[in-house]
């Protein structure tokens, strides 16, 4: 048995059973535990580079559910999921993109990865009883991990098979009707060859109700099932095979709007006080302050009687008194609610030691298959319009959003590396990756979906790492990767006219680390890298206004960090210190389509410098106690930068001349002087600061010492971050206690747990949305004067917070 402190990045896994001696038990974690973080095995505490890792009792003890989870204990990385378990957005040191996971292409800079090979689905279904080890990697892993690891990279390393026939059940069941039931068995097959088999069902009913129809949402279950079996048919050559099933249906999203009523600041044109069929003289533009959470509001079934069918102000006929046009409704607005996924995952690693010689072949690869459907009430209101004909056949809320997609890609990675024993060293490679993705519009009268897009990314390159040992102590190793990524575009295939377009981006990413072993237990290491995120298209809308793509973001980084072993080794201290000048920083700009209707697309139109520091402790103070803390203060500003909605905001309501990228002076009104310029604020989506404390109290039960009872506590804190890159809305600071108490023996524990038990409601994020239904003069006549902004005014959609949680869980494993 280990504690449940998470792993530092000095290095090591959780101590293990308070019944070992304290520097036996040191010693033998720091000769046994490895990691890959670079392509390689090496302990943690020689690794020189940020990481944190969790080992299988880690995740198991505190509660890693999710990437979130991990996120709470990882100095420097934070996690946002703003549309369920279908949208990601990992920040790792404030390199955050507002549009990442949410547009299609658009890449958060944070890679995930399982057993190694590169991963770009959803990671919130993966079973947590199925791993062995996750590895947090922080700063540009470019050289070596490849594509979309701008900021960092996340590996997930799962178990293997077992030298004895061993397995492991687990069950636990808690508030909201959550359970989780799950088991494996591994053992060998022949002398040669082992498996591993694995399955879990989980299932939470929601907690929040929706208000339109009396039906409970929020509600998420998954069923997986996995497979390995490792085989090594002759001496210096082995082989693992896996495969992974999983199959997750969650139901309505606990999304809530915050209406343009609620608005505080920035007075002018673009607010409700505008449009006058609103009736309301609040002519703020936007919210300052934190937005608090919210009851979920959203047309996702047919509507209880007495609910709001229309806007005051804005009658059935707004659209046309004179023609029998339906603007409202009380039915079902969405054809899909919720989120499904379902995905097959196939991989294989080979490494052979050619010949026994110390050259080791590695050769790995991946294929994916996933169908996924997504279904929102995108306008966030109560009110479902429909804008339609009258009798024609219903098509769902004008503002929903109900998509299918289909995404299949492979990759495959070859390397080649020289003996670690000698001197100098070093590792050759070449990649290739190819993901093809389709998607379709559901609609009530198709429910598989009509064809709207097909987008492709092919990314091949090469890449390699050079290492020597100047002297017994100090290490230079320098990486490198030439990339080529293809991206193709092709939009409206329902339509009569389609739009294509492909665009090639190509880069070079080194890294060059210095490594010096001050003393056996102490590591300091310097780091200069050069991250790249992947740049992308716009589609037909951004063809139609100039920005067709946007380019790669480039990053250079620069870190000093040390490691050291404390107490004789029951102590681990780290501490990372870095500067990132960012380049090309991939924005939202917001532009109008044809018919109007207002969205974003992603530009390059800043420049910023992140400061940062991240530190880490664990100790095992005795036998019975255990404790470890972490803390990370990140500061990313924009040090340049026009965003065409700044403007909006600081010259009354007025509209920029030109747009953010070519910005020229435009109107100012409310005597008020325009700026569109960001440089100063913050890059939103990240905290400023993150602190996580965890502690283990055990002792022995009773006289014979075949039982141990336990107590474990932690807390978390995480700053408020700014919605967006004017840095006035926030979701506000999140503060999260945990406990578990309980009994084990050797081969089985019985515990209860609580979550979350302050019962932080914190909103998890906010998005910057539009008031409907004030789109255009048809609904409303707008009142500003000629040449200022007369978009929708600004309101805004959170994702709610699990509340406190309690439950118990049994394990026993043979």
């Amino acid at each position: 048995m280990t504690t449940a402190t998470a792993v530092m990045a000095t290095g090591l896994t959780a101590m293990p059973a308070a019944a070992s001696a304290q520097e036996e038990g040191a010693q033998q974690a720091r000769d046994v535990i490895t990691v890959t973080a670079r392509r390689r095995e090496e302990t943690i505490l020689d690794a020189p580079v940020a990481v944190t890792a969790f080992g299988e009792e880690d995740i198991l003890n505190l509660g890693l559910q999710s990437v979130d989870d991990v996120a709470r204990f990882t100095p420097g990385l934070s996690f946002s999921a703003a549309f369920g378990r279908t949208s990601e957005r990992p920040v790792i040191r404030g390199q955050a993109n507002v549009l990442a996971g949410v547009q299609f292409g658009v890449e958060s800079g944070t890679a995930y990865f399982i057993d190694g090979v590169y991963y770009p689905g959803s990671i919130q279904n993966l079973d947590p009883n199925d791993l062995a080890r996750v590895e947090v990697i922080r700063g540009p892993q470019s050289a070596l991990y490849g594509r979309n690891t701008y900021a960092g990279a996340i590996n997930f390393v799962t178990r293997g098979a077992s030298d004895v026939l061993e397995g492991n059940v687990r069950a636990r069941a808690g508030s909201y009707g959550e359970y989780e039931l799950s088991g494996g068995i591994s053992g060998p097959l022949g002398d040669r060859a082992g498996f591993r088999l694995s399955v879990r069902d989980y299932n939470y009913d929601g907690e929040w109700t929706n208000t339109v129809t009396g039906q409970t949402v929020g509600s998420q279950s998954t069923t997986s099932l996995s497979g390995v079996l490792d085989f090594n048919p002759v001496d210096n050559l082995d082989f693992r095979v896996r495969a992974q099933y999983s199959d997750s249906r969650d139901g309505t999203l606990p999304l809530f709007l915050q209406s343009a009523a609620s608005n505080n600041c920035a007075p002018g044109h673009r607010s409700l006080a505008s449009w006058s069929r609103s009736g309301s003289t609040n002519n703020n533009q936007y919210f300052c302050g934190v937005i608090k959470p919210a009851p979920v509001a959203l047309n996702t079934g047919p509507a209880l009687p007495g609910q709001p069918a229309i806007v005051p102000g804005v009658p059935a006929d707004a659209l046309n008194p004179f023609l029998p046009f339906q603007l409202y409704s009380t039915a079902d607005g969405t054809a899909f609610d919720g989120v499904s996924n379902e995905t097959w995952l196939f991989s294989g690693i080979m490494n052979w030691d050619v010949g026994g010689s110390g050259y080791v072949f590695t050769l790995s690869g991946g294929y994916r298959d996933e169908e996924r459907r997504f279904g929102s009430d995108s306008d966030h209101s109560s009110i479902n319009f429909v804008l339609q004909p009258v009798g024609m056949a219903d098509t769902g809320a004008f503002f929903a959003n109900t998509n299918r997609n289909e995404v299949r890609d492979h990759s495959i990675e070859a390397r080649l590396a020289s003996p670690v024993d000698e001197p100098f060293r070093w590792m050759i490679g070449a990649y290739y990756y190819d993901q093809t993705s389709r998607q379709f519009s559901i609609t009530f009268s198709n429910p598989s979906g009509n064809p709207s897009n097909r987008l492709t990314t092919t990314n091949q390159a090469i890449f390699g790492l050079l290492e020597y040992d100047f002297t017994e102590n100090l290490t230079v190793t320098f990486e490198g990767r030439y990339a080529e990524e293809e991206k193709t575009t092709l939009d409206g295939l329902s339509d009569p006219t389609q739009f294509f377009r492909a665009d090639t981006f190509t880069n070079f990413t080194p890294r060059l680390t210095v490594n010096w072993s001050v003393d056996p237990e102490t590591t300091i290491f310097g780091v200069y890298a050069r991250g790249v995120k992947p740049g992308g298209q716009n589609g037909s809308l951004g063809e139609s206004v100039g920005n067709p793509t946007y380019d790669q973001e480039t990053s250079e980084n620069f870190e000093l960090g040390v490691k050291r072993s404390l107490f004789g080794g029951a102590g681990y201290f780290a501490a990372s210190a870095y500067y990132i000048d960012a380049k090309d920083v991939q924005l939202t700009t917001a532009v109008a389509s044809a018919t109007g209707a207002l969205n974003s697309v992603a530009t390059n139109q800043g420049a910023a410098e992140i400061w940062g520091l991240e530190l880490e402790y664990r100790q095992q103070v005795n036998d019975m106690l255990s404790i470890g803390a972490s803390y990370a203060w990140t500061r990313p500003e924009f040090t340049s930068g026009c965003d065409d909605a700044q403007w909006e905001l600081t010259s009354g309501g007025g509209v920029i001349a030109g747009n953010s990228t070519a910005p020229g002076t435009g109107t100012e009104f409310f005597g008020q002087t325009g700026n569109c310029s960001i440089a100063g604020n913050r890059i939103p989506l990240t905290s400023e600061h993150q602190l996580s404390l965890n502690g283990e109290l055990r002792a022995p039960l009773g006289q014979n010492g075949r039982l141990e009872w336990f107590a474990r506590s932690d807390f978390t804190y995480e700053s408020s971050k700014y919605v967006q890159v004017h840095n006035l809305a926030e979701t506000g600071s999140a503060s999260i206690l945990g406990a578990q108490f309980g009994i084990q023996s050797e081969n089985w524990t019985l515990m209860a747990y609580g979550r979350n038990i302050l019962d932080e409601d914190s909103i998890v994020m906010a998005t910057r949305w539009l008031q409907t239904p004030y789109l255009s003069p048809t609904f409303s006549p707008n009142t500003a004067p000629a040449g200022a902004a007369t978009g929708a005014p600004r309101a805004f959609f959170g994702t709610l917070r699990r509340g406190a949680s309690y439950g118990v869980e049994a394990r026993y494993r043979f």
